[in-house]
């Protein structure tokens, strides 16, 4: 090979590997953001459990339609802790 094919080679390999850093970090920037994004939902739930248990405990709020809630948020976080 002359020295201007492996020239040519080196810049293919370059170029490629330059190609691939660029969609690995673009896609773990994406992967950080949606796990930061879920990692909030699923912190509001719980938050929101907690509220509501405070609420039924001072009669703001009826135990059946909040449990109903805390169940239904409960099976919010499963599937968001699935789906990371």
């Amino acid at each position: 090979m002359s020295g201007k094919g492996k020239l040519i080679g080196w810049a293919v390999v370059i170029a490629l590997w330059s190609i691939l850093l660029i969609v690995g970090e673009s896609y773990a920037r994406k992967t950080a953001i949606h796990n930061r994004a879920v990692q909030e939902t699923i912190n509001t739930a719980e938050d929101m459990i907690e509220w509501i248990g405070h609420d039924m405990e001072g009669g703001k709020t009826d135990s059946t339609i909040g449990e109903t809630y805390i169940d239904n948020l409960d099976e919010i976080i499963i599937n968001l802790e699935v789906t990371r």
